[in-house]
């Protein structure tokens, strides 16, 4: 046997493994979508299609949970980058340009994962304790992420870290349930429909981000914090 061909086996494996891997992950990116994590049988709907075997399952994957969960991990980190790098003041100074190129890039990233936002929506209720778990950490990490781009933009002060989540928490909910309708829509209608939503989302945004930061008055005084002894208190 010759030195070359010692030398070429491990990147040969290195590249079979990676090849594998990214099949495990694609079939098994489909298989959740149609049939959901608890419906997915590991065997059936994601080995067999991909031609692979048990063992070599195990050798990339703990269980069917740690594939579905890296399957969402991946999405997740790719877009959350993605919104970063848009939120970024210096691409549109106009704050309706950058409002509506954020929101473009949502309904862009939605309809090329249409799979991946429905199995996100669809498994914050899992049976399963890790699915649930991931899910609302990646929730509060998303709702972080924006609350930060919020102050970056100058749109909240950054002393007011509350206001920033708020919003964060609001404008996401508002996205979220709009995309997943957007996506019921036939994909003939879809320009249509984008372009009325998009007009909506940003003139609502822009005008609700100010009245959050402004306090305006909604007929319910505020709230104020007090903290009162045990003894003190009836």
């Amino acid at each position: 046997m010759s030195i070359s061909a010692v030398a070429v086996r491990p990147e040969r494996r290195s590249v079979s493994r990676a090849q594998t891997r990214q099949r495990l992950l694609a079939v098994g990116r489909h298989a959740f979508a149609r049939k959901g994590y608890a419906g997915t049988n590991l065997k059936d709907d994601i080995l067999v299609p991909a031609g692979v075997s048990v063992g070599s399952f195990y050798h990339q994957f703990r269980d069917k949970t740690d594939l579905f969960l890296e399957i969402l991990r991946e999405h997740s980190e790719t877009f959350r980058a993605m919104m970063h790098a848009t939120h970024n003041p210096a691409a549109a100074g106009d704050p309706v340009e950058l409002a509506r190129h954020s929101f473009a890039t949502v309904f862009r990233v939605a309809e090329e994962n249409d799979d991946l936002f429905r199995i996100m929506a669809r498994e914050r209720e899992s049976d399963d304790a890790r699915v649930r778990t991931y899910l609302r950490d990646n929730y509060r990490q998303w709702i972080a992420s924006l609350a930060a781009d919020y102050h970056r933009m100058g749109l909240i002060a950054a002393e007011d870290a509350h206001t920033a989540e708020l919003a964060a928490e609001l404008i996401s909910a508002l996205t979220a349930g709009t995309i997943l309708t957007y996506l019921d829509y036939p994909v003939e209608q879809r320009p249509r429909v984008r372009a009325r939503l998009l007009d909506g989302l940003v003139q609502f945004t822009l005008g609700g981000v100010p009245g959050l930061a402004g306090g305006v008055h909604t007929g319910r005084p505020r709230r104020r914090r007090t903290t009162r002894s045990k003894k003190g208190a009836r």
